[in-house]
């Protein structure tokens, strides 16, 4: 059984250059915790609250079939880290294996991050944007490579259709298989709410459009609602920074994608104040 708030607050590490920040970060458990450890070790103060809850898909046997047949495949893509830890090491079991001969893309460094923590080294991702578009534009996915070829994409229940229509349309025969369950918390955000109204949080960090809508819909009717369009919001992804902008946040940065893009984009701005 899931929990809906897993509230971490890991201490820095040490002294550093992030000293100073503390961070919200909106990502689901696992990946959070990569991201907290990381602003951890250069001074800052991360605070895990995942606004998205991941949980295994109401159907498994479509992702167990696909699972005992993928070296019938040409292509597996894993759309987000979530997708690679609930498709290969699911609830924490021994990872399962992925065939030599299989073609892995993951969309950008984050999710390749995950493919290789699980043991899969050779993972294929954009050299243009990170995102769907960006895996589009790759040789090995241009309709020369996958027509007659089977493609499997591992994704959350709600994923975007850019992919599985586009390879359709390249003569591919793709299988957009339900990895995860994504869904909103749905318990009261206590604990988050008491840091806002302390001001302990000066920067969010949102990963994902849902992370944002998420967020806004806990906070939705609370005082600290308002003060929190103030903060600084750094968001991976163009779109994903269209959608704070238009749930009212002022002042959003965007940043390339994964750790790297946050933390260089913190760096950048580490002389912002405390609210």
């Amino acid at each position: 059984m899931s929990t809906d708030f897993h509230l971490g607050i890991p201490k820095a590490t040490q002294a550093g250059p992030l000293s100073g920040k503390h961070v919200l970060i909106t990502r689901p458990v696992m990946p959070a915790s990569r991201t907290a450890q990381r602003l951890a070790a250069l001074g800052a103060t991360p605070y895990v609250f995942p606004t998205t809850i991941i949980e295994p898909p109401a159907d498994s046997a479509p992702l167990a079939a696909a699972m005992s047949r993928l070296d019938h495949y040409y292509a597996a893509i894993f759309v987000s880290p979530s997708a690679v830890e609930m498709t290969l090491a699911p609830m924490g079991i021994q990872p399962r294996t992925v065939p030599t001969q299989l073609q892995v893309f993951a969309p950008g460094p984050g999710t390749a991050e995950a493919l290789n923590l699980l043991g899969v080294s050779s993972v294929l991702i954009p050299e243009t944007s990170f995102d769907s578009d960006g895996l589009l534009a790759l040789e090995a996915l241009s309709a020369k490579q996958v027509s007659g070829k089977r493609v499997a994409i591992f994704r959350g229940n709600d994923g975007r259709e850019v992919l599985r229509d586009e390879l359709t349309k390249r003569g591919a025969s793709v299988e957009a298989i339900t990895a995860y369950h994504r869904r909103a918390p749905k318990t009261p955000p206590t604990g988050l709410l008491e840091l806002l109204a302390r001001g302990e949080i000066n920067a969010i960090s949102a990963m994902s459009s849902d992370a944002i809508e998420n967020l806004m819909t806990l906070l939705s009717g609370s005082k600290q609602a308002a003060a929190t369009l103030n903060l600084p919001l750094y968001a991976s992804h163009p779109r994903i920074a269209e959608t704070a902008k238009a749930a009212g946040f002022r002042n959003v940065i965007e940043t390339q994608a994964g750790d790297a893009g946050l933390i260089t984009s913190l760096l950048a701005n580490k002389n912002v104040e405390r609210v």
